[in-house]
C-alpha cells in the first residue's frame, strides 16, 4: 500500500529499479518527478501507485500489447505501467501543458520506446487498435472545475463524453481488457464481463474483458 503523505525523495534510478520490481514506492516520492505546480491534483486526480501497479498487471496481457489511458493528465499511470510491464502505453490528454510534462518525464525515465502522449480530446483517437483501455473517471475534473462556463453546459458536455465512451468501447476487439477506477460515469456495454473487482482507496478498481463484438446494447 502506498503512502500518499510520505515526503522522502528518491532519485530516478531508484524509482526505475523499484517499479521494475513492482515495488509500491510512496506516491509522494514518485510524484516528486512532476512539477510542484501540478502536484496538488495528485490526491484526487492522479492514480495512486498501488492502483497503477494493479492496473498494469491486469493490462499486461491485453491483446496486441498496446494500452490507451483516457484523460492521462501528466501521464503517471502510463509511466508506472511502462516501467512495470513490457507493453506499450499511450495517453490522450486535452491539456497541452500536461502533455509536455508527460513527455518530459517519459524521457527522464527512459521509456520513450513504449510510452507516448497525444494532445487532443479523449474521444478523438480510434480506440479499435488498442487491446487495453484504462478509465479513471476521465471527465470528472472538468465538471467540477472552477471555470466561468455555465455548470449546466459543463454537465451536458460530461454526459455527451460519457455516452461517447460507451460507443468507443464497443469498437474494441474480442479479448480486449478495460480497467475502470472510480468508474467513468457510464455503463459498460454488453459483451464486457467484470472478472475482477478490488476495493482501493474508498472505491474499486475493476477489470472487464470483452467476450464478443456483435451487440451494442447496454447492460
Amino acid at each position: 500500500m502506498s503512502d500518499r503523505s510520505a515526503t522522502p525523495v528518491l532519485d530516478v534510478v531508484a524509482i526505475q529499479a523499484a517499479l521494475r520490481q513492482r515495488v509500491a514506492i510512496p506516491d509522494a516520492v514518485f510524484d516528486s518527478i512532476y512539477p510542484a505546480t501540478h502536484r496538488y491534483r495528485s490526491e484526487v486526480h492522479w492514480t495512486p501507485i498501488d492502483v497503477a501497479l494493479l492496473v498494469s498487471e491486469w493490462l499486461a496481457s491485453a491483446p496486441g500489447g498496446h494500452i490507451l489511458d483516457v484523460g492521462a493528465g501528466v501521464g503517471k499511470a502510463c509511466h508506472v505501467g511502462a516501467l512495470a510491464t513490457h507493453v506499450t502505453w499511450s495517453g490522450v490528454e486535452r491539456d497541452p501543458t500536461m502533455v509536455r510534462i508527460a513527455n518530459r518525464v517519459t524521457r527522464e525515465l527512459g521509456i520513450e520506446s513504449r510510452t507516448r502522449f497525444i494532445n487532443g480530446e479523449a474521444l478523438g483517437p480510434d480506440w479499435s487498435p488498442f487491446g487495453g483501455v484504462y478509465l479513471f473517471n476521465p471527465f470528472s475534473e472538468a465538471v467540477y472545475a472552477a471555470t466561468p462556463e455555465d455548470p449546466i453546459i459543463r454537465q451536458a458536455a460530461y454526459i455527451h463524453e460519457v455516452l461517447a465512451v460507451e460507443r468507443k468501447l464497443v469498437t474494441l476487439r474480442t479479448g480486449a481488457r478495460v480497467v475502470t477506477y472510480h468508474g467513468f460515469g457510464g455503463e459498460m456495454p454488453a459483451g464486457f464481463e467484470m472478472v475482477e473487482s478490488v476495493p482501493m482507496h474508498g472505491d474499486a478498481a475493476c477489470l472487464w474483458i470483452r467476450h464478443e463484438t456483435t451487440t451494442t446494447c447496454k447492460t
